[in-house]
């Protein structure tokens, strides 16, 4: 009898809780009441033009409000900026005004990818889909197994859960990420940590993506994200697996005869492993021997590139980079590989020569 005493309290406490709310999830994605007006954003019930139910396809309905000319939604995910458009007024610390998304875009980035001070924005280079169409998805599969999955669809849907709660067990993720992209192979899924915060700009006025260097007067440090780094990392390595490598893998050879030895790309940087080959001649050399929080740092797939697209250029050898299939074409300014800088300057910010 005391059971169900103590069952009945639980259920009031839970009923007592105000309905549909979640950690994040902004609306119309996620935090739902049981008279939402989200769900008419997005679909008919009857009428629908479009699979699923829906107003419009994917990527269209998408950047209905997060497109250029899309007023539903303050992140323009199409030319890579922040914009006041939606009609709400957010917290300030979500981003600032006219300040590059840490993510680039998909067809402009507002970016400082010379490292000159100064954000321009620019046609991107190099971008992931987002329109349905496919590509290779470079580096899936096992080791041994070929350049990557060819063929392979990917679209805002692929990566982002539109309706939230997009984590393993439904918990509120990270950008609406899903826990497992779809078409990856991924195996039990990897659940991004949400901000209780969001902020989706970057932090230096200039948009250089990298701050002042490492670590800088106000703090940022390069990544832009503490908390998500490893798991943005072994989320990005559900569809590209062999990208994913451990300190010192520089000099350990993976076994594969494509991704053989690789740059550490999923690792908290190790007091050790730092002190055997870091020496920045640039930092006070107090810093040279000095192993603590001040210089300890993260090394993840976000240290180097942004998610949705660069506007960074390639030239020279970095243009002429092969593709990992041993293609030479596209060259140029393609091979800027979603990079934060051009050529190979995100090199140059860490190992400073």
């Amino acid at each position: 009898m005391r059971q169900w005493v103590w069952l009945a309290l639980a259920l009031a406490l839970l009923l007592a809780l105000p309905p549909g709310k979640t950690a994040a999830d902004n609306g119309p994605h996620g935090g739902y009441s049981p008279t939402t007006d989200a769900c008419a954003g997005c679909h008919r019930t009857h009428t629908a033009p479009g699979a699923r139910l829906l107003v419009d396809s994917v990527p269209n309905l998408c950047l209905s409000c997060h497109g250029s000319s899309g007023s539903g939604a303050d992140t323009n995910v199409a030319d890579g900026v922040y914009l006041e458009r939606d009609g709400d007024s957010e917290p300030t610390s979500e981003g600032s005004v006219n300040r590059g998304l840490k993510g680039g875009g998909f067809v402009h980035a507002l970016m400082d990818s010379n490292f000159d001070g100064t954000a321009v924005s620019s046609a991107v280079s190099s971008a992931h889909l987002m329109d349905g169409g496919s590509g290779t998805a470079w580096g899936n599969g096992a080791i041994g197994s070929g350049p990557g999955a060819a063929g392979f669809p990917l679209s805002c849907s692929s990566c982002h859960d539109p309706h939230g709660s997009a984590g393993s067990d439904g918990e509120p993720t990270y950008r609406l990420l899903r826990a497992v992209p779809l078409n990856s192979g991924g195996g039990s899924g990897i659940s991004v940590t949400d901000e209780s915060s969001p902020v989706y700009t970057v932090s230096d006025p200039g948009n250089s993506y990298f701050g002042q260097g490492y670590p800088n007067s106000a703090g940022n440090t390069r990544l832009e994200m503490d908390i998500q780094g490893r798991q943005i990392s072994d989320w990005c390595a559900q569809c590209h697996s062999r990208y994913l490598a451990e300190s010192m893998s520089a000099t350990s050879d993976s076994g594969d005869p494509i991704f053989a030895f690789r740059h550490m790309a999923g690792d908290s940087s190790s007091d050790e492993a730092c002190s055997n080959c870091h020496l920045d001649y640039r930092r006070p050399p107090t810093l040279l021997t000095t192993v603590g929080p001040e210089w300890h740092h993260n090394v993840e797939c976000l240290t180097c590139h942004v998610a949705h697209g660069s506007s960074a250029a390639a030239a020279g050898f970095s243009g002429s980079v092969e593709w990992p299939d041993g293609a030479v074409s596209p060259s140029g300014d393609a091979r800027s590989s979603l990079l934060r800088g051009d050529s190979r300057g995100v090199c140059q910010r860490c190992h400073g020569k």
